[in-house]
């Protein structure tokens, strides 16, 4: 039972259902009061304890008809069966020798001496002959998981998968008990029969690969092609991978929002006090009647972010903005610049549009044009630096290529002595830093930290790191 609702929590969080320890613990008990013969109350019961909304209880039902297709309805001991059938494997591997010594003693016999049709030699044999589609059916999941039947990774592996199944079964011995009969005239309906019966047997182990690759396998591709764009540099991503990497983004900034917020709620109930607790309870000989607690205040931080939106740059400033603004539940107090020449507030931006519309705009009126750090640098000045104190984080993304002009250096070094925490994120890697017209070098002591950051993976880090210290 447990191996069985196992794989269907698997599928579904193959499938995108997100689904917690806590969530799998009340369903393995619904499980084990509801049973898994009545399918309609099991479905009702898995569907009260694993979906969250409506789109849920749709993939769940869906789900829940594939993965349970397979399953014969009577089955009601799933643990003994499971057990037999892992017997059978075991019955059918073992007498893998005996069937292949039998079948040459066999050769070297006259045929006037026919085996007997009514004892057939192998496992699987005689289960065909039952008709014992339990056994079977539950054979076959174990042979299948032995087979990496839920770890296929192309659509192509499914004939080899499907190949290992029957020979764990015990096909190949099948095939050469059905050669000795053949050899007797008097076994013709036997081994029609069997013919028949185990063609059945290797459609319904297609069958079950199918669903075990649309199950487990499915989405894998789409995983390896999500893995694939978070590496690869965001500058090089064309407009025909923005709404999927728009998605990506607010996916990983959920996660860093749900983990840093967790991680807040934790500390606000504060932790023992030993020594005020010891000093309050002196009076009653050591026994503890009152606690005392310290209290962390973790105040949010302000952030001041400053993009450049020149060039290639504009690229990484689209998902850094998009990033920030994702984390409204933990970085509430996000203010937002963005400059080629003349820099630019643009946090109402923000506030009055969707990010979408925001990030159309501010793309479309200030990005691509030349760049002067200079200039924008003292824009900030007259702005916002009396904004600045030692509760603000500041982040600079840009690559410092001020097109050989002056790039205003005391203001970013007063803007570091005002808040000494000052990230910068250069998409350039750091072999092109102080090369041609970089002015990297010159900032960069003004800096807590200088990171390169080109790619999704490296926007995650770096702001999960400064979640975690902020």
């Amino acid at each position: 039972m447990q191996k069985i609702l196992g794989d269907f929590i698997h599928a579904l969080r193959h499938a995108g259902l997100p689904i917690s320890p806590a969530e799998t613990l009340d369903a393995l008990q619904a499980v084990r009061l509801i049973g898994l013969k009545d399918r309609h109350a099991l479905k009702a019961g898995l569907t009260m304890t694993l979906a969250k909304n409506i789109q849920h209880q749709s993939q769940l039902a869906t789900l829940f008809d594939v993965f349970f297709s397979s399953m014969p309805s009577e089955i009601s001991n799933v643990d003994s069966l499971q057990d037999q059938s892992e017997e059978s494997l075991n019955e059918a591997q073992d007498s893998n020798d005996n069937i292949t010594s039998n079948a040459q003693d066999e050769q070297d016999n006259d045929q006037s001496h026919p085996q007997d049709s009514t004892q057939p030699l192998s496992a699987l044999a005689q289960q065909l002959l039952n008709n014992d589609q339990n056994a079977l059916q539950m054979a076959i999941s174990a042979a299948a998981e032995q087979a990496g039947a839920s770890n296929m990774q192309l659509f192509t592996q499914k004939p080899v998968v499907s190949f290992r199944i029957m020979q764990s079964l015990g096909d190949g011995l099948l095939n050469k008990e059905l050669a000795q009969l053949e050899l007797d005239d008097k076994n013709t309906v036997l081994v029609k029969e069997l013919r028949n019966k185990q063609l059945n047997l290797r459609q319904n182990i297609k069958d079950y690969v199918e669903q075990q690759y649309l199950l487990f396998s499915q989405n894998k591709g789409k995983q390896l092609r999500e893995e694939q764009l978070q590496k690869v540099k965001l500058s090089n991503i064309d407009h025909n991978h923005y709404q999927h990497m728009t998605v990506l983004v607010r996916k990983a900034a959920k996660q860093l929002a749900s983990m840093h917020s967790r991680r807040r709620r934790v500390t606000k109930r504060g932790l023992l006090d030993v020594k005020k607790t010891i000093a309050a309870n002196a009076a009653y000989d050591g026994f503890l009647f009152h606690t005392k607690w310290k209290s962390t205040r973790i105040d949010r931080p302000k952030v001041m972010v400053i993009c450049d939106v020149s060039g290639s740059v504009s690229r990484v400033a689209r998902f850094l903005l998009l990033f920030l603004y994702s984390l409204q539940d933990v970085l509430p107090r996000v203010r937002s610049f963005v400059f080629t020449s003349d820099l630019t507030e643009v946090t109402k931006n923000f506030e009055k549009q969707s990010l979408d519309e925001a990030m159309s705009e501010i793309m479309n009126k200030w990005a691509n044009l030349p760049t002067d750090y200079g200039k924008a640098l003292n824009d900030f000045k007259e702005s916002a630096l009396k904004d600045i104190d030692n509760k603000t984080t500041v982040i600079m993304l840009g690559d410092a290529r001020n097109n050989h002009g002056d790039g205003n250096t005391k203001v970013w070094q007063e803007i570091y002595q005002r808040s000494q925490r000052v990230l910068w994120l250069n998409p350039e890697g750091k072999y092109n830093w102080d090369s041609g017209d970089s002015i990297m070098g010159e900032y960069s002591p003004y800096c807590s930290r200088v990171e390169h950051c080109s790619s999704l993976r490296d926007l995650t880090r770096i702001l999960g790191s400064l979640l975690k210290h902020s």
